[in-house]
């Protein structure tokens, strides 16, 4: 009973995660009239993400033999939250944007790493 609980709540949160991450590309047209981006600019908006991701995930991984995976797990969440909200209400433009976008992108580094695993 116990394990089905944590593969359930684990598979919501990656859905919740991934629906958010990869709804920002869908809205770009509204983003790039809103704030006036350039079309490089709208694909640094959207490639910043993946880099803040390539970045994190050697290190993540790498933590995991020393630090309990589902608290490097429960981090992740933590930051897609702060890095989601902070884009929803703050992003007013491209830098914030992008920085946003590469916490987001860092933050979902963890989400390969099963929480399951190990202890």
């Amino acid at each position: 009973m116990r394990i089905g609980f944590v593969i359930g709540a684990v598979c919501c949160s990656q859905v919740l995660a991934q629906i958010g991450a990869f709804s920002v590309p869908a809205l770009l047209p509204a983003l790039i009239a809103e704030w006036s981006l350039s079309k490089t600019e709208a694909g640094w908006v959207t490639g910043i993400f993946y880099a803040g991701y390539a970045i994190s995930v050697p290190v993540l991984v790498t933590l995991t033999d020393r630090i309990d995976p589902k608290r490097i797990y429960l981090l992740g969440v933590a930051m897609i939250t702060v890095a989601a909200a902070g884009f929803a209400w703050w992003a007013d433009g491209f830098y914030s944007a992008c920085i946003f976008r590469a916490l987001w992108g860092g933050a979902v580094g963890p989400g390969p790493i099963c929480p399951a695993s190990k202890r």
